[in-house]
């Protein structure tokens, strides 16, 4: 009997769809790159012919701060690849609808909201790390870093790039880390040491990475994707796990409490776990929330899950306006303006 609803449906769909019914359309807030809406849009159209998604496209901070401008008359229908770290924030405010995606039981637990009924659940991860390039280090006559300690040595004095958590949300996230791993005096008197060896902190999170890999500079704080990325491209590129531990984010998706198309939001969200949805994010970021081996890509470091440090999002993440106020005041000095993350 279920079955036979199910073909009705699926044929309810299709009859819809060919007699010129108008799409349910569905207003998808997001961060993630044209092409992958492109490509999103494209197949999931053919799953759902009924509904149309709209996108809105900012960096995840313009999002954030468009979400908590329209508090009062939400416009979204669904937040979807947005950093889970912000999503957290509007947690306190009963901005999202709780609901389980169909296949989330395929998910890592970690990677999602707590709840009984998540209210966001993760799509794919990112993680920090660090891009050395091979060639320059040989020529600096240095050995390659292993660890975050190693980069408070003297022999890295003006060899390291690193992220402005002002203007990048990689480079908070790299800050969560470390808060993650050592607490509040340990990040401040490892970010103090670091300092002396930063030649510039940069914005949005490729930046070090990419002037690494054009051989300005040895070594750049960034995150573990497009190191492997460039890596991939021929370029005397290793991506470093820091064998301590690293701060990562989660993409992830909710849906806006009071959406007036629950449907066809749930029907998105349904989708976004299946194995369609999971192979075009995979091609992103190299590591989706599935769990176990399936959510890893073979080009990524084996050991990158096994160092993720500690953070809890449930609990809004360690980093606040009064850390990156404080962050500014003692290392702003080197911060160097770009377009923000």
């Amino acid at each position: 009997m279920q079955q036979v609803f199910g073909y009705i449906a699926f044929a309810a769909i299709w009859l819809a769809a060919s007699i010129g019914v108008a799409a349910t359309p569905l207003s998808v807030y997001t961060a993630i790159s044209p092409a992958e809406m492109s490509r999103i849009s494209k197949i999931f159209s053919t799953v759902r012919p009924d509904i149309e998604l709209r996108w809105v496209r900012n960096s995840t901070g313009r999002i954030l701060a468009r979400l908590r401008y329209e508090i009062s008359q939400p416009k979204a229908d669904i937040v979807w690849g947005v950093a889970a770290s912000a999503l957290a924030e509007l947690v306190p405010a009963e901005y999202f609808e709780p609901y389980t995606p169909k296949g989330f039981e395929r998910l890592d637990p970690k990677f999602s909201d707590t709840g009984d009924q998540p209210l966001w659940v993760g799509l794919r991860v990112w993680a920090s790390a660090l891009c050395v390039n091979t060639t320059t280090l040989k020529a600096n006559n240095l050995e390659p870093p292993n660890r975050w300690g190693d980069l408070l040595a003297p022999a890295y004095r003006g060899k390291v790039l690193a992220l402005d958590p002002n203007g990048s949300r990689t480079g908070k996230m790299a800050l969560s880390g470390w808060f993650a791993l050592w607490g509040d005096a340990g990040a401040w008197r490892y970010m103090e040491g670091l300092h002396r060896n930063v030649v510039a902190y940069l914005q949005p999170g490729g930046t070090p990475c990419n002037l690494v890999a054009q051989g300005l500079y040895p070594i750049g704080i960034s995150f573990a994707y497009r190191a492997v990325k460039l890596k991939g491209k021929a370029l005397p590129i290793i991506p470093v796990i820091p064998g301590d531990g690293v701060g990562w984010d989660i993409e992830a998706m909710a849906i806006v409490r009071g959406t007036p198309y629950p449907e066809a939001a749930h029907a998105f969200a349904d989708w976004s776990l299946s194995g369609q949805a999971m192979g075009i994010l995979s091609r992103g970021f190299g590591m989706t929330t599935l769990a176990g081996p399936a959510g890893l890509r073979k080009i990524f470091p084996a050991e990158i899950r096994k160092r993720l440090a500690p953070i809890d999002f449930t609990a809004g993440g360690p980093i606040d306006n009064k850390v990156l106020s404080e962050w500014r005041l003692r290392f702003g000095a080197k911060a160097i303006q770009g377009k923000k993350e």
